[in-house]
């Protein structure tokens, strides 16, 4: 990877952690295994490229990553967001030590038929989600990342770290559960805080996946704290119901992403958009997307848009309280989501 000073298996960094093997690359850093020379304990290294965003992606992580590990361990969020243990240069290139994980929550989607994570094992990883929206927010950070990749199972047991180290056939991830039954104990961490901003002070104004971006990130209106829940909102049936909410495209205009697409789609199912935020909004784009009386324009035919038909895995009350949650975290008006703390006590996470 360019930009990267070389790093090999054997090597010893900064005079303390020996390099055992990767664990992942990405676009803007690679992951390495690592062993403490010192503790004995083994670190997950992120090497950050010299040149990610023109060098400020490095400094934004490395500070948000010191205010988390330093902010509050008593809070319930603190357990649930990547945890700074080091950091140090090697060449010229930024490495944070972190906490090992099991794996992703991509891959831990594989354990269920259908990529489906079951509702009773969901709802506790959302409520952990959302203790580290709480967290983060209170500290005024932001997210602007939440997907699968970003969300790490914890290891259970670290004695499983020398197994995978003797016998790498087996994953962290297939290693950290002995059966089914253990899957009730998950724990998740929020983690990859490379392209979080402060509320104060924006890495970049386009963030999020594509797909799980929120209106405001779209019509390129102010944001803030409120993009990180109608991100994992925008999640939530993904990981529940292996269904993606939004699309973005349409066949009369060849199947292709289109804002356009993605706004009727939002509208459909959360809609209308309220004129504040439309006069908040980039008015190139507004004006292009909605007319004087604040419909969009030259609307594309598609089906009758209903919520419940999303959700296809739940029924009766039990889908209506989820059904809930989601309007209350994917409010199109960002002043009206609500707030992490609140929706932890939404009846569909409180519920057995």
């Amino acid at each position: 990877m360019d930009s990267l000073h070389p790093v090999s298996v054997g090597q010893v960094l900064n005079d303390r952690y020996e390099i055992i093997k990767e664990l992942g690359d990405g676009k803007y850093s690679i992951v390495w295994l690592a062993k403490d020379q010192i503790h004995g304990s083994y670190s997950a290294i992120k090497v950050l490229r010299e040149d990610c965003d023109s060098g400020k992606s490095g400094t934004f992580e490395l500070d948000i990553l010191k205010c988390l590990s330093e902010g509050n361990p008593n809070h319930n969020g603190y357990q649930h967001i990547s945890r700074l243990l080091d950091h140090f240069i090697h060449g010229r290139n930024l490495c944070l030590v972190l906490e090992p994980m099991a794996e992703n929550l991509k891959d831990f989607c594989l354990f269920f038929e259908d990529a489906k994570i079951p509702p009773s094992i969901l709802k506790p990883i959302t409520k952990q989600l959302l203790y580290a929206l709480e967290y983060a927010h209170s500290l005024g950070i932001i997210h602007t990342d939440i997907k699968q990749d970003n969300i790490m199972i914890k290891i259970r047991d670290k004695s499983i770290i020398e197994k995978h180290v003797l016998v790498p056939e087996n994953s962290l991830g297939e290693l950290n559960f002995h059966d089914r039954s253990d899957f009730a104990q998950v724990q998740v961490i929020l983690g990859d805080w490379g392209t979080a901003s402060w509320e104060s002070l924006h890495l970049t104004e386009f963030i999020q996946p594509r797909l799980l971006r929120a209106p405001e990130v779209l019509l390129q209106a102010p944001w803030s704290r409120e993009v990180d829940i109608w991100n994992l909102g925008a999640l939530l049936p993904e990981l529940l119901d292996a269904v993606q909410m939004f699309s973005g495209r349409a066949s009369v205009t060849g199947g292709h992403y289109l804002i356009k697409h993605h706004i009727e789609e939002m509208d459909a199912l959360f809609g209308p958009f309220p004129s504040h935020l439309l006069k908040e909004g980039n008015q190139a784009i507004v004006w292009n997307l909605f007319n004087t009386n604040l419909q969009i324009r030259d609307p594309t035919k598609r089906p009758l848009a209903e919520l419940g038909n999303w959700i296809k895995c739940l029924n009766g009350e039990e889908k209506e309280r989820f059904l809930f949650l989601l309007r209350s975290m994917m409010m199109i008006d960002p002043k009206k989501r609500k707030p992490a703390h609140l929706l932890q006590n939404e009846l569909w996470l409180t519920s057995q």
